[in-house]
């Protein structure tokens, strides 16, 4: 269970308390619930904590996609998610140049 079962919990927490969960929930989420808990915090009222808890879920698990031939999947999916938000759609584009590299792709 992810913790994040309704907007009341949420609320219940201050931000610094939910900033802590929402990294411990990313840090061990399955793969296949992952767009589903990212999509969730960002829901938060608290939008620059909630991106700054997603956009350290992106830097870690993009570092470790990095010669992962999942990484192009991942960062499709996460892009969908973070679309109307500009500086989550940067760091997931600034990415791709690593990972291009890595993989020695044009």
């Amino acid at each position: 269970m992810n913790g994040l079962n309704g907007p009341d919990d949420r609320l219940t927490e201050d931000e610094h308390q939910r900033f802590a969960r929402y990294l411990h929930e990313l840090a061990v989420v399955r793969d296949e619930d992952e767009a589903d808990l990212v999509t969730r915090i960002l829901r938060d009222p608290d939008t620059t904590m909630a991106q700054s808890a997603i956009v350290r879920h992106l830097d870690r698990r993009a570092a470790l996609l990095l010669t992962d031939d999942g990484f192009t999947a991942w960062a499709r999916a996460m892009a969908e998610i973070s679309a109307e938000r500009e500086f989550l759609a940067r760091r997931l584009r600034a990415w791709t140049l690593p990972w291009s590299i890595t993989v020695g792709e044009p």
